[in-house]
């Protein structure tokens, strides 16, 4: 069985944004498309989002397709490593590793250090993950440009640029990303 998931980020815009369009692609392509609800905002903690993917530990094999937003990233990389699971395939949208502040925004400030991934966790993904595909934007208002270059070099992916679609959730209006579909076409 062929399994995909998507794994949303602090708002949870990504099951009403990309999402929906990614699922029925990869359904197309005959993969069980999983894409856990996890708790968002303030409620969203990595204990919380661990317990819930835990429900799906059985279903990561290396024919599983990831596909990250945002936070998401931090939380799959750091989920993937404790518990010891493998996949042929993740995809980071916006994504990043490094622990950095927002101004004015201490609910997600306090996320980015409660989701934070070590160095071993990095070196597990670059060692257990086929293949790694970073897409980042030169206008994302949530994170900085140089975080995104930093992680798709830190976790060794090939990166995607996808000018001015910002983070790429429901403030840019991204319905579609065909970029995604297009590297799980060719892997």
């Amino acid at each position: 069985m062929k399994n995909a998931f998507i794994i949303h980020g602090f708002n949870g815009d990504t099951t009403g944004t990309f999402g929906p369009y990614l699922k029925e692609e990869f359904e197309k392509r005959n993969y069980s498309v999983i894409m856990p609800n996890f708790p968002i905002r303030t409620e969203a903690s990595y204990l919380a989002w661990a317990s819930i993917l835990d429900n799906y530990k059985d279903l990561f094999n290396e024919e599983t397709i990831v596909v990250c937003h945002s936070i998401g990233n931090p939380f799959f990389i750091r989920y993937i490593c404790e518990n010891n699971l493998k996949c042929k395939l993740y995809v980071s949208v916006a994504g990043f590793c490094k622990v950095f502040t927002v101004p004015e925004r201490e609910d997600l400030n306090n996320a980015f250090i409660d989701f934070k991934v070590s160095s071993d966790n990095i070196n597990y993904c670059k060692n257990n993950i086929e293949h790694r595909y970073s897409l980042y934007s030169d206008n994302d208002h949530v994170i900085p440009f140089d975080i995104l270059e930093d992680f798709f070099k830190e976790l060794n992916s090939t990166p995607v640029f996808i000018p001015g679609v910002g983070h790429m959730g429901n403030r840019n209006h991204i319905h579609e990303l065909p970029q995604i579909v297009e590297i799980v076409d060719n892997i």
